[in-house]
């Protein structure tokens, strides 16, 4: 039976009044358990999608989701009108505990970048207070899951497309388009390790209850890195550099400043910032009384002096430099210049295969320095693929992934567009597929290869046991192993971008892109939904708890 509800089409399933995040289609001992068992998920092979679908927006591109792990909540990505937007939905916002539907509460949307650059990553973190976004600007950023209020921002170095909190809430990763893999403490977003796993975008990050960060990339790998607790080294940081101007150039801050591009060269008889970078970084230049000489290839320049300030490379520190302020003394393509006080106390090697400047401190860490502690990054398992890994998602008990591919690299290009303009279907492929993976031996348990083209997302359920998956081919369709056909069948407007089950397995978000109208009330197809899933005979496991590596 086939149910065509608000511009898609919903196959295999029922139609019934009410939300999807009801527990419709359940016995009601079985929801009991649910309510009762703390971390439950339900078990079993799944028959389909169940219930009316909840359509939350119908207007925009949606690019990533995610479901809270406690709380009825869900956020997505969207851009809008003049900028992205990071939606957060309350879908039980009355009362949960005695089963009433009722309809889901937008409860916070801020703004989160400008339009130029994609917000591909959202995830919320354990306990469902705080929401994180991953953009290609560099920026990381935490919301307030309530109110949508930012309580945390950083600006890294490299474009970013994904994003997972680690099971204990105080650490989060993050993936750069560049196949960098970064650890940041919660809420501060300070530095904790980072390693170059992927050549290419990092296009999935998911972690494992016992803290086994999975990260999948373009280049068709999918690697197993362990995450636990060290010291960190305040004497070495690793730093992305590029060659601008007959320079070499790294990144740093300067006190608690943004990100500047620093040229390095040990001929500067200081450190310098152009005033736009001193004034980012919190210096008041109008009120610098002090002046030092620079000298320049158009002669001496007289600077104004910032005494006393803080350079900071990752988690390595270098206090009491003095920085001077001068436009004239920066080459061009770089926001300041690192001279004789810093190449004095830092050695500089250069790594060119990774473009990374491995720096460290001439006199080890300071004396009496307590080392702070942080989570290690270290890779431990490589799976490689003959396609590109567009999403990797791990199941509760850590021990299959749900992986999707692609022969092409999921790329929008001209291309692309030409063919879709002209109604051209993709043709299906042995890996154009959603896949079940074993996560100790990367083998492939089932595999599907019903979509046409690029599979874009695949999340596993809860038990292992089924996979929903999602293509450029405007399609999401849901499996469960031991079973060759499609269960259920969802048809969208435009391109799927992700798939996510809820933590306890009831329901299925979905983000895709819509075609856009500029007239009327501007809505068309849905692009954020979230349905539910019926099983055969579902039971209800436990979820277990974190464990501390």
């Amino acid at each position: 039976m086939s149910l065509r509800a608000g511009g898609f089409v919903l196959a295999g399933a029922l139609a019934l009044t009410g939300c999807a995040h009801t527990a419709a289609g359940l016995p009601p001992d079985t929801v009991t358990r649910l309510a009762s068992t703390s971390g439950g998920f339900l078990s079993g092979a799944v028959e389909g999608f169940d219930g009316e679908p909840t359509v939350l927006n119908r207007k925009d591109f949606i690019w990533a989701l995610d479901f809270a792990p406690k709380g009825h909540r869900v956020a997505y990505t969207r851009l809008g009108d003049k900028a992205y937007h990071v939606s957060i939905w309350d879908l039980a916002p009355a009362s949960a505990q005695s089963g009433d539907a009722s309809a889901p509460v937008m409860r916070a949307d801020p703004q989160v970048n400008v339009q130029q650059y994609d917000l591909e990553g959202v995830a919320f973190s354990p306990d469902g207070a705080k929401v994180a976004t991953v953009s290609r600007s560099g920026a990381v950023q935490l919301f307030d899951a309530a109110t949508g209020a930012q309580v945390g921002a950083l600006a890294t170095e490299e474009p970013l497309v994904s994003v997972a909190f680690h099971p204990d809430g105080r650490w989060l990763a993050v993936g750069s388009a560049q196949g960098l893999v970064s650890l940041l403490s919660v809420p501060e977003l300070a530095f904790g390790a980072e390693a170059r796993l992927h050549t290419g975008p990092v296009s999935a990050l998911a972690f494992a209850a016992d803290g086994t960060l999975y990260s999948g990339g373009w280049d068709g790998h999918v690697r197993a890195s362990d995450t636990p607790e060290q010291a960190l080294r305040p004497d070495v940081a690793r730093t992305h550099f590029e060659r601008r101007g007959g320079f070499a150039a790294v990144q740093g801050r300067v006190d608690s400043g943004p990100p500047v591009v620093l040229a390095l060269d040990s001929r500067t008889p200081v450190v310098v910032l152009t005033t736009a970078a001193a004034t980012a970084s919190g210096i008041d230049v109008a009120f610098l009384k002090d002046t030092v000489t620079v000298p320049g290839a158009l002669g001496n320049t007289v600077a104004r002096l910032a005494r006393g300030r803080t350079l900071r490379f990752k988690a390595m520190t270098l206090p009491g430099v003095d920085v001077a302020v001068c436009d004239a003394c920066v080459p061009q393509g770089s926001q300041g210049v690192l001279g004789a006080p810093f190449s004095e106390r830092v050695d500089t090697v250069f790594d060119e295969t990774t473009a990374e400047a491995v720096l460290t401190l001439k006199g080890g860490a300071p004396e009496g320095a307590t080392p702070a502690t942080a989570r290690a990054l270290t890779p431990r398992l490589d799976f490689t693929f003959p396609a590109h890994v567009n999403d990797v998602t791990v199941d509760a008990r850590g021990k299959r992934l749900g992986v999707a591919f692609s022969q092409e690299k999921a790329e929008r290009n001209r291309t692309v567009y030409e063919r879709e303009r002209k109604g051209v279907e993709e043709p299906r492929g042995p890996w154009n597929a959603g896949a079940l993976v074993d996560a100790a031996s990367g083998q492939v348990l089932r595999k599907w290869e019903l979509h046409h083209g690029v599979v874009s997302t695949a999340a596993i359920a809860p038990d292992g046991r089924s996979l929903a998956s999602g293509g450029w081919d405007r399609r999401v369709y849901l499996f469960t192993d031991g079973a060759p056909e499609a269960k259920g069948e969802l048809e969208f407007g435009w391109s799927v971008r992700r798939v996510r089950f809820a933590p306890d397995g009831r329901q299925v978000g979905v983000a895709a892109w819509t075609p856009q109208k500029a007239t009327g009330s501007q809505e068309s197809d849905p692009a954020a939904v979230v349905v539910g899933v019926r099983y055969a005979s579902p039971t209800v496991e436990p979820r277990a708890a974190p464990a501390a590596q």
